[in-house]
């Protein structure tokens, strides 16, 4: 008498359950299957255990594994912030182009405070040494000048060195 009584609950329960699968979306469809291939899973790791013929590592292990499905899909979601976040770290990290071009000598001698004709040799790379340090001193980002007035003392002490020197 009990077996039948727990057949027609077991009938009722599917038939109950059908009629709600048919009337979900697709993706509700798909989620509850998710859900109950899971929750199958488990109860079947967890009779195993309990009747001995499963390790309780072994299904610790299997109860894993559908977390693990979850953990690579946010890490397939993850991925491509990820990627572009290390992208743009290696693109602040690279210096940026040297415009020694957009920078012509006069205004090289001009960001230094320098007055007279280098191909005369009125100025030495000795003067142009000390302007910069003189510069750099009081425009250094870590004195409370900019990077970008920084920038161009360098950029104009690098042009007027060049020349000298005659590269």
């Amino acid at each position: 008498m009990l077996n039948i009584l727990i057949f027609a609950v077991i009938v009722t329960s599917i038939v109950i359950i059908s009629s709600r699968y048919k009337k979900m979306s697709t993706a509700q469809q798909r989620k509850t299957l998710w859900r109950l291939g899971t929750g199958m899973f488990l109860g079947l790791l967890v009779i195993l255990v309990v009747t001995g013929r499963m390790h309780w590592i072994g299904a610790a292990i299997g109860a894993m594994l559908p977390f693990l499905r979850m953990g690579a899909g946010l890490l397939m979601q993850a991925l491509p912030l990820w990627l572009k976040h290390k992208k743009e770290q290696t693109q602040e990290k690279t210096p940026p182009n040297n415009q020694s071009s957009a920078m012509n000598i006069g205004e090289a001698l001009e960001i230094l405070g320098l007055a007279g004709d280098i191909d005369k040799g009125e100025v030495t790379q000795d003067m142009v040494q000390d302007a910069h340090r003189r510069l750099i001193q009081k425009l250094h980002p870590d004195r409370g000048g900019n990077d970008y007035l920084a920038a161009k003392i360098n950029q104009a002490r690098d042009i007027l060195i060049n020349k000298l020197s005659g590269n």
